[in-house]
């Protein structure tokens, strides 16, 4: 077999391949384009409405921005509408026929599985999607032509959920200037309050509430998401309410802000909140179970990470501190226990320790007082115990005040043994439970140089 007749069959099998694909390209009745939508300006679409899945959604631009309008108003993914709208701007018409000259059922076309509606400055066009075909085709049609186009718009809306292009947070711009948190399971409810910059615990125990841990429960209450929808319900639906277990929910978290502006030369408080609840498990087995945001339509499922940052434990938002007040405004420290009643006193910036033996003080040993600092502002509890201490042990009691005078706090200081743990009452009627290594002395000894 010669070079030459490998290329002249080279050549013809091209032929034939290229006869081929302008065959299955015309046919009677067909015309070949290259945009399924021609002329759409894909930047100047301000305005989307999808029909999918049973539900229908309105999106509009706000500048860069996108929010849904219909069912209800709510941020929504500027990214994945402004893909949608470029792959349908671009999507390729590979055959073209009249409406009456197919088989509108056949392709799926008489019960579209969606459709869309773009609207701009140029006016609106819409486009109703078919069933798909091999090859990565789908059937679509556009004003009163059917065409053959890839399947890449079935992926973004029929594959998916255009309901996703919703914000899927449940909680809206959530800040750390909340004032009050109120969460509930079943018959429990846990209330925190914020004064300042400091929060309390009001329910189910008054304590100091732990700040740190607050504004981490805040943080993961924002980034509580939808993990997908599941209904938009009718205003006043109470069967579907009830359906869902959401008439009685088995649990719920509200948030509260107050801001405050002048009006007519007064104070004017203004409060907001913001309430997710939760009730029955949608699919047993799965953890999945139905939410919404209080005043919303849609009822959405939520996985069990989300339902677990919705409901932390009491224990960890308490303080676990003995004090909540800085060792720079210590001015005494007064203790009195089985080892003796002693004071330890700051002067011009060093420490002295009074007792018997040294009524006019004697200088403190400075890493013995700084292990009672740390301990008393820095050391956290690793259990609380609201049934308080055995009466059986001996307390110590610790009293701190202030270069004013004012007393910064009362402890009662008790131990499981000479090397057991700590537990500290601070007078809230819980005991903070430490570790048997934390350095805790309590001895004038300890302190005489």
């Amino acid at each position: 077999m010669t070079w030459a007749l490998v290329l002249r069959r080279w050549v013809l099998a091209a032929l034939l391949i290229a006869a081929a694909f302008l065959a299955w390209r015309g046919g009677p009745g067909a015309r070949s384009t290259s945009l399924a939508i021609a002329g759409i300006d894909a930047g100047s679409i301000d305005r989307l409405t999808v029909a999918s899945r049973g539900s229908t959604s309105t999106f509009t631009a706000d500048g860069l921005a996108w929010q849904q309008i219909e069912p209800y108003r709510c941020i929504a993914d500027a990214l994945a509408i402004r893909d949608t709208i470029d792959v349908l701007a671009s999507l390729p018409a590979y055959q073209s026929f009249a409406v009456d000259a197919v088989d509108s059922a056949a392709l799926g076309l008489d019960r579209p599985v969606a459709t869309l509606v773009l609207a701009g400055p140029g006016g609106e066009q819409g486009i109703e999607l078919g069933r798909r075909a091999p090859a990565g085709r789908a059937w679509v049609r556009v004003g009163d032509q059917v065409i053959s186009t890839s399947d890449a718009l079935h992926a973004l809306v029929v594959s998916s959920d255009p309901r996703r292009w919703r914000d899927p947070a449940l909680f809206e711009r959530l800040s750390p200037e909340l004032d009050r948190i109120v969460l509930r399971q079943g018959s429990a409810t846990m209330v925190l309050e914020r004064m300042g910059q400091r929060w309390s615990m009001l329910e189910p125990i008054q304590t100091r509430a732990d700040a740190e841990a607050v504004g981490r429960l805040i943080d993961a209450l924002s980034r509580v998401r939808a993990e997908a929808w599941v209904a938009d319900l009718p205003a006043g639906d109470q069967a579907d309410v009830a359906r869902f277990g959401l008439d009685s929910p088995a649990g719920s978290v509200t948030v509260a802000m107050t801001t405050r502006s002048m009006k007519d030369g007064e104070v004017v408080a203004s409060t907001s909140e913001q309430a997710v609840e939760w009730g029955s498990v949608v699919e047993r087995g799965t953890g999945l179970r139905v939410a919404r945001r209080v005043g919303s339509p849609a009822v959405v499922s939520l996985d069990e990470r989300a339902l677990a940052s919705m409901d932390p434990a009491p224990e960890s938002l308490i303080d676990g501190r003995m004090l909540d007040v800085p060792a720079s405004t210590f001015k005494s420290i007064a203790i009195d226990g089985p080892a003796g009643r002693f004071t330890l006193e700051r002067r011009e910036g060093q420490w002295f320790v009074m007792d018997a033996a040294h009524p006019d003080g004697a200088p403190a040993r400075d890493p013995v007082v700084a292990s009672l600092l740390v301990a008393l502002n820095e050391a956290r509890a690793m259990a609380m115990n609201e049934q308080g201490a055995p009466e059986a042990l001996a307390r110590t009691s610790i009293s701190v005040t202030g270069f004013d005078g004012a007393v910064l706090g009362s402890l009662a200081v008790v131990r499981e043994g000479p090397a057991g743990r700590f537990g500290v009452d601070c007078g809230d009627g819980l005991l903070r439970i430490y570790s048997e290594r934390m350095l805790l002395p309590l001895e004038p000894g300890q302190y005489v140089r």
